[in-house]
């Protein structure tokens, strides 16, 4: 699932994500696609899985940098009225 992603991502691995077509509320299939536009990873089905192991360059991949979740969980804070710390 998406820890699994950032979790290898974290890490510095190369990572070919192989999305579950069957399921219906895919959010795997959006984050895959995503992270896969911004160069981070490959993302597959199991139909193309053998071609994007053919195709792929893993000196074209960028690593993934983790955001800072900080500023968003103050405001979510404050919003519910916690005080800063």
């Amino acid at each position: 699932g998406s820890g699994s992603i950032f979790e290898t991502l974290k890490l510095g691995k190369p990572l070919i994500v192989v999305v579950n077509e069957d399921l219906m509320d895919n959010h795997q299939s959006e984050l895959g696609e995503e992270l896969a536009n911004r160069k981070h990873l490959y993302c597959a089905s199991p139909q193309t899985l053998h071609q994007t192991i053919v195709d792929m360059d893993l000196n074209a991949l960028v690593p993934y940098s983790p955001g800072d979740a900080t500023p968003v969980a103050k405001h979510i804070n404050r919003f519910l009225g916690f005080t800063d710390d």
